[in-house]
Parts: structure tokens; sequence; C-alpha cells
């Protein structure tokens, strides 16, 4: 099987890696495996623990696992992470570094039996690993009032009561059985006007919120990151790359969270104590962005946010 993701911002996120000292490392989202790979490569790592829910990873690390002794990757679910290093065979149970890839692999999204793409036909899945429901239960079997709710919260979907009304309308006729059938459901009701100052796909926002609910990705990264802490080594720094909004808000909350600095409330955030012990010092003020080169090279990562934050 080939590997066909590209890891965003590689070179950014290499140069926050301590290059002096040997390393423990967790890449807690190890999808294709480019930043595992780099690391390993570049970096003097005693021991570099991989975790991924999709069990299609083990296939795509076979090489590494061949190839370097201090590299270990379980499938489980990343907000698990905790219990997962303590099971392992690790000698080190704490880490110099912990990085997040938040982004859906192209290993994901280019394989269209997958179900994550809105261009490619395929079965409507859009399961990463270890879930209980696929996107085609949600599309064929939730009730319009729950489909727009997801799609308005998950997705930020402003449209998201006109899809949910068209997916009923539609579904009455026939089940919904493949992704193109979605994805085309959504385009041919979207206004024309609203079509054109777009600047993706109809259907990105409804896809991405069905992929999130399904995988309950949201309270994943919030469990994970809140677990941190405690894995983290003095000095030891957190690395997350996101690609989306939401995601990108529980990461910034929880650095400001956690390092003293007064934040504000958010939806997808419980409300923590004023007098919060102060645990981390963010060293991204702002989230860096990819080059234009980059972009240009890769588009997906033009929505890519990195933020850095290091434990006291």
């Amino acid at each position: 099987m080939e590997n066909l993701h590209k890891p965003v911002m590689l070179k950014e996120v290499s140069s926050f890696i301590p290059k002096d000292k040997p390393i423990n490392v967790v890449d807690a989202t190890y999808g294709g495996g480019g930043y595992s790979r780099a690391i390993l490569k570049n970096f003097n790592v005693s021991e570099l623990l991989a975790i991924d829910r999709d069990p299609i990873t083990k296939i795509l690390s076979k090489d590494l696992i061949n190839k370097y002794d201090n590299f270990t990757l379980l499938n489980g679910r990343f907000s698990e992470i905790d219990k997962i290093v303590k099971e392992s065979s690790l000698v080190q149970k704490k880490f110099d570094v912990i990085l997040y890839d938040l982004g859906t692999s192209s290993n994901q999204i280019d394989i269209s039996e997958r179900g994550f793409s809105f261009i490619k036909n395929g079965p409507l899945d859009m399961r990463m690993g270890l879930c209980d429901i696929s996107a085609f239960e949600i599309i064929n079997q939730y009730e319009e009032f729950n489909l727009a709710k997801i799609i308005y919260e998950y997705g930020e979907e402003r449209n998201s009561r006109l899809i949910a009304r068209e997916i009923v309308k539609n579904r009455k006729i026939k089940f919904i059985s493949n992704t193109m059938e979605l994805s085309n459901i959504i385009k041919n009701c979207l206004p024309i006007k609203r079509q054109i100052k777009l600047k993706t796909h109809p259907a990105t926002k409804t896809f991405q919120a069905l992929r999130i609910y399904i995988n309950d990705e949201l309270n994943e990264l919030k469990k994970s990151l809140e677990k941190t802490l405690n894995l983290l080594k003095k000095s030891g720094i957190i690395l997350v790359v996101s690609f989306q909004s939401l995601e990108d808000r529980i990461v910034k909350d929880f650095f400001n969270h956690n390092s003293g600095k007064r934040w504000r409330s958010s939806r997808h955030y419980p409300e923590l104590p004023d007098n919060l012990a102060t645990q981390l010092k963010i060293i991204t003020k702002k989230p860096l962005v990819p080059s234009s080169s980059e972009i240009k090279l890769n588009p997906r990562s033009r929505s890519a946010k990195l933020r850095v934050a290091q434990k006291f």
C-alpha cells in the first residue's frame, strides 16, 4: 500500500524539537508517519512512541518497525494516551516532546473506500477506527433536527437546516448509500450565489461535521491534551498542528488555561477556576501558518496552524 500522506509544516515543527540531547517522543497522531520518520532520522531519539486509532497505520509503519529499535507503534485512542504509555514496554514514561497532527490523513481521504472524500465515490463510512457508528447510519437514520445540529455545531455550516432538510427528503425516496450521492445533494441544494462565494467545495463543512461527530474528535482532543501535563518532563514541549477553528480553539484555550493567561469561556471547553496552577509557557504567541511555497506544493496545508507550549 502506497503511503500518500505529506506532513504539514515539518520544517517549523522540527525547529522546536531539542537537538542538544537524547529525547523521548510521543507522536500522538501517527497517521502516515511523516513526523515520526523525520524525527527518527534527524534527532537523537531514545524512544519514540507512535499512537493512532486507525489499524491501517500498522501496514504503513512496517519500514520503521524494521529499521528502528527505538520506535513503537500502538493502536488506540489518543484520549487514552496515559493508559497507552503506562501499558507500553517503554523504559521511559515521561517525554520531552508530545506531538499532535489533527488533520485527516491523506491515506484516509484519498482511499475512496474509507468514505471521507466528497469528490471520490465510496461508501458512507468516515470511521477512523474504534468507532460505534458510521456516516451511513447518521445520514439515513438521524432525525432532521439532529442532522442540522451536527452539521451546524461541528461544521459551522450556515445552511445546516437546508442541507438536513434535503438529506431527509432524498432518503425518503431511497437510502443515501455513497459519498457522491451525499455530496451532490448538498451541492444541488445550496443557492448558486452562496456557492460562488465559497473557496472550498460546498460539501466540505458537512463532511467535516460528520467526520468530527463520528470519531468524537473534539472530546478526544480535550481529554488527551489534559493528560499531556502529567506525561511531559520539565521543559518538555507540546506541539499541535490543527486544521479547523474548532480544534484550534480547544488548543488555544488549553494553553491559555494552563499558562496563567486570562482566558475567555468557550462553548467547547469547560470553565476552569481562576486559581488554576500555571504549568505551561506559551512559545507561539500567535499560531504559525504554512509558507506560501508549502501551500502551493500541498494545498491541503492551507488551513494548518501550529501552536507550541513548554512545561515549567
